[in-house]
């Protein structure tokens, strides 16, 4: 790899990203916790009851081993390609650059699309279900009150706005602060989460009555009428609707790998994202699987069918039929429902940091090789981040928010189709790399081989399969509900769009003198 990396600026009009290394291996797992964002899990175990046959325990764990295999690959390409931007880097200089440019548009047009939905997300799956079940426990009407207004278009939108910006400022400040930052907000995430755990467990004993507490706070018989409701919770044991439900913890768990947007800031880059994507994935997936077998021991898998099921206005509480909300009222106690949330808000609060990292970083790599206005690339010399980049990042993300908090025009799960689509030319490349660069494979700390054939071209088709797979069922399945005609409309337009900007772009630097096929023969400056 040595002969690969330039020695001076080359073709590059910069010596230096401006980007320094500070991120550690524990930085790069919590990093990826907020990708993953736990809390989505609300509304994994509530579409459970268009799979009554699934486990969802099962279908966690075969995403989760699925998505160790492509963060690998993730991982050992950006070990040979070790610069900040993603999927952007590697891809463009293992197959072409138009496809790498084109999957890490459409990536970073998912992931700031989802820094604004996330934020919004705090408000409605956080915030108000919090204040909703304080309310219930504390008969407090200020609470409650609190509560709506947190669910409301304008909660939402002031919420999620405060949230976007002030995530700004810091990610803004540097990523060593933001991640020190970030460090005690999960190690505060992980100690509500074994709180959780440790509630739900002591209920499952017998230690706790949940629906004891849900009928004295709903009435008597609200329990079993839920649960009658939703009988085909009880549905025996299903392959193929467990196979099916992969979709929805893999739209969580496989976003560890939007690490290598910052592996120019990576100390140890191959140990560190070896090891950060691939923590992140098993601890997550771990507590998925937790959550996901608790709920079914301690609320009833007919409960948890029939509550999701039961349309809003005909739930017999004025909080919504959420895991959180669940455990609160497991642990009759306020001062354990609000810190059984903390989880929620947590992982919520920095997966709007992690998105934002992922765009603002894929715009500075797209700025240095000039596939993008090089204002992009520009870099605070005090805080080494990428002060105009992060300026657009924010700015898209609050009109994102906008639309989801006061228009019903956007959905939940609008971009995952977009998303994998870069997933899958990942894992392409990982199958190509060894063949088509064999030179830099063979060169490279990475070029380990499993009975003569390469690590990466293995973990490349496991991944493939797992990968397109997804893509199939996200065109296929109405209840995941990416397959309606907006969002397929949107992910092509973003691809389409990003593919007449490149080769646009190519001619436009062209006509002016700069070769960009020439840079990236290159490892960009770092």
């Amino acid at each position: 790899m040595s002969a690969q990396m330039p020695s001076s600026r080359g073709v590059f009009t910069r010596a230096s990203s401006g980007l320094v290394r500070q991120v550690g291996v524990g930085d790069v797992v919590f990093y990826g916790w907020g990708q993953i964002t736990l809390g989505f899990i609300i509304f994994t175990i509530a579409a459970w009851q268009f799979y009554p046959g699934a486990s969802m325990e099962w279908a966690t764990i075969a995403v989760t081993l699925g998505g160790i295999a492509l963060g690998i690959v993730y991982a050992l390409m950006s070990s040979v390609y070790p610069r900040s931007g993603g999927e952007y880097v590697f891809l463009s200089r293992i197959l072409h650059p138009a496809v790498g440019f084109v999957a890490s548009v459409s990536f970073a047009f998912w992931e700031t699309f989802y820094t604004g939905i996330v934020a919004a997300f705090l408000s409605i799956f956080g915030f108000s279900p919090l204040f909703g079940t304080l309310a219930l426990q504390t008969g407090n009407k200020t609470l409650a009150d609190i509560g709506t207004w947190f669910g409301s278009p304008m909660g939402i939108f002031v919420t999620g706005a405060v949230t976007i910006l002030v995530v700004a400022l810091f990610v803004h400040r540097g990523l060593g602060r933001y991640f020190r930052i970030q460090r005690w907000g999960m190690w505060v995430v992980a100690a509500s989460l074994v709180v959780t755990l440790l509630v739900l467990l002591v209920a499952a004993l017998g230690g706790l009555d949940f629906k004891g507490n849900f009928d004295a706070l709903a009435g008597a018989g609200s329990y079993d009428k839920l649960a009658a409701a939703g009988a085909s919770g009880n549905a025996p044991f299903d392959l193929g609707q467990t196979i099916q439900f992969m979709i929805w913890p893999a739209f969580s768990i496989w976003f560890a790998v939007a690490s290598v947007s910052l592996s120019g800031e990576v100390k140890n880059v191959q140990r560190g994202q070896l090891w950060g994507i691939s923590l992140a994935m098993l601890t997550m997936g771990a507590a998925s699987v937790g959550l996901m077998f608790f709920s079914r021991v301690v609320f009833g898998s007919a409960f948890l069918v029939g509550a999701s099921a039961t349309p809003a206005a005909q739930f017999p509480l004025p909080a919504p039929p959420y895991i959180n909300v669940f455990a609160g009222i497991a642990g009759g106690n306020p001062l354990l429902t609000l810190l059984m949330s903390l989880w929620v808000l947590g992982t919520m609060i920095f997966d709007v940091g992690a998105t934002m990292i992922y765009a603002t970083r894929a715009m500075l790599a797209w700025g240095v090789d000039g596939t993008a206005p090089t204002k992009l690339a520009d870099v605070s010399e005090r805080y080494h981040s990428p002060t105009w980049a992060i300026i657009v990042a924010t700015t898209v993300a609050l009109i994102w928010l906008a639309l989801y908090a006061f228009t019903s025009l956007l959905a939940i799960l609008s971009g995952f189709i977009g998303l994998a689509v870069t997933f899958i030319l990942v894992a392409l490349g990982g199958v190509a790399f060894p063949y088509v660069k064999r030179r830099v494979f063979d060169s490279s700390a990475v070029a380990f081989r499993v009975a003569g054939m390469p690590l990466i071209a293995i973990l490349g088709v496991i991944s493939l399969v797992f990968t397109v797979y997804v893509f199939y069922r996200l065109f296929i399945d109405s209840a995941f509900g990416s397959n309606q005609p907006l969002p397929i409309a949107m992910s092509f337009i973003v691809v389409g769009g990003a593919v007449l900007w490149f080769y646009g772009i190519r001619w436009y630097r062209a006509r002016h003198g700069v070769d960009l096929d020439a840079r990236f023969r290159e490892i960009p400056v770092e």
